[in-house]
């Protein structure tokens, strides 16, 4: 039932977003939208930290298309709970397992440029790389750091990301002249 009552049809795929909105809700229990906003804007990740704002009406359309039941909150604060309908959890089940989209390489900004930095100018691209090495040692560095204080959807996440760093960071050494 959405927001206003009514039922409407759901989408037929989820886009990131909402399927991470799904996930945040149903798989790590942030259950207001005050809480699954806050877990965008506190994400490492810049494309998700961005979509904070869109998380409130990401949970909208999730809700028009019941696949989020919201409860208001009965101890008189302003708001109200979310929970997945038996409609969003297959939805989000759907979108776990789609695996077109799970292994599309998407936006991935490194990868983006990493054929411009042979344009460069050999001073600026040197300085550039070296400035790229640093700021992937200090990602790896901090992802490391944080393994302990995950819970396990993060921790998945977190693993992963320092192996691609990793990766970035072999592609980065072999940059180097001689490398």
């Amino acid at each position: 039932m959405s927001i206003d009552g009514q039922m409407t049809k759901p989408p037929s795929v989820l886009t990131e977003l909402e399927g991470a909105v799904l996930s945040e809700i149903h798989h790590r229990h942030h259950d207001t939208a005050f809480q699954v906003r806050r877990a965008f804007q506190t994400s490492p990740s810049i494309e998700w930290s961005g979509s904070a704002g869109a998380v409130y009406p990401a949970i909208r359309r999730l809700a028009d298309a019941a696949l989020i039941w919201t409860t208001p909150i009965p101890t008189g604060r302003k708001g109200t709970r979310l929970s997945l309908s038996p409609q969003g959890l297959a939805a989000l089940e759907a979108w776990i397992c789609d695996p077109v989209r799970a292994t599309n390489v998407g936006v991935d900004p490194f990868r983006l440029r990493a054929g411009l930095w042979a344009t460069l100018d050999p001073t600026v691209r040197a300085e550039a790389l070296r400035r790229l090495q640093q700021a992937v040692d200090e990602e790896l560095e901090r992802l490391i750091a944080s393994l302990n204080d995950l819970d396990e959807v993060e921790r998945a996440r977190t693993e992963w990301s320092i192996d691609l760093q990793k990766m970035r960071r072999r592609w980065l050494m072999q940059q180097r002249p001689g490398g």
